[in-house]
């Protein structure tokens, strides 16, 4: 089949995102299990903050393709953490962010570093959060009200990211 070079592109920009969704999904029943297991290993060690949103980022590459990502990093000094369970968790929030939010619109993702401690903070364009959604956001395979209709998404991400985070002493919560 003769495609026009725009339509070529379209398709395997939506092959790409097809492809990335169906690897997130195996990811994450694979992290879900090993949670449940108790066999995540932390293998911490010293890392530049910057390194831990690029790794987040390039993971949800295609996802993110139509929003536009603000980043703002106060953090000059290197923090001891899991790079992967950081950077994994980062990338399912970062992704969490983009399927709710309208195409076109931006994700805010501001970090900050200091004696040693990271904090990083996304925000989105989205609906946001009911009252009565945020107390369980984080839940097993939850997923707020009027996400029910999306075409993607199973409700593990934010599960996964805090139970990941657990797992090196790391905190994450949700506000409106």
């Amino acid at each position: 089949i003769d495609l026009p070079l725009e339509e070529r592109r379209e398709q395997t920009h939506l092959v790409l995102r097809e492809v990335e969704r169906l690897d997130r999904l195996f990811q994450n029943l694979l992290d879900m299990a090993r949670l449940d297991a108790g066999t995540v290993p932390t293998e911490p060690r010293l890392v530049h903050p910057s390194e831990i949103i690029e790794a987040a980022r390039a993971q949800v590459a295609q996802t993110l393709r139509r929003h536009a990502l603000d980043i703002t990093l106060d953090a000059d000094d290197p923090v001891r953490v899991d790079p992967r369970l950081t950077a994994s968790a980062l990338a399912r929030l970062l992704e969490n962010a983009a399927q709710y939010s309208p195409e076109g619109s931006h994700i805010t993702l501001t970090g900050a570093g200091r004696d040693g401690a990271l904090t990083l903070s996304v925000q989105d364009e989205g609906p946001g959060l009911s009252a009565t959604d945020l107390p369980h956001v984080f839940e097993r395979v939850r997923r707020g009200a009027g996400g029910h209709a999306r075409p993607s998404g199973t409700g593990m991400g934010l599960w996964i990211a805090r139970n990941m985070l657990a797992a090196e002493r790391g905190e994450i919560w949700a506000e409106q």
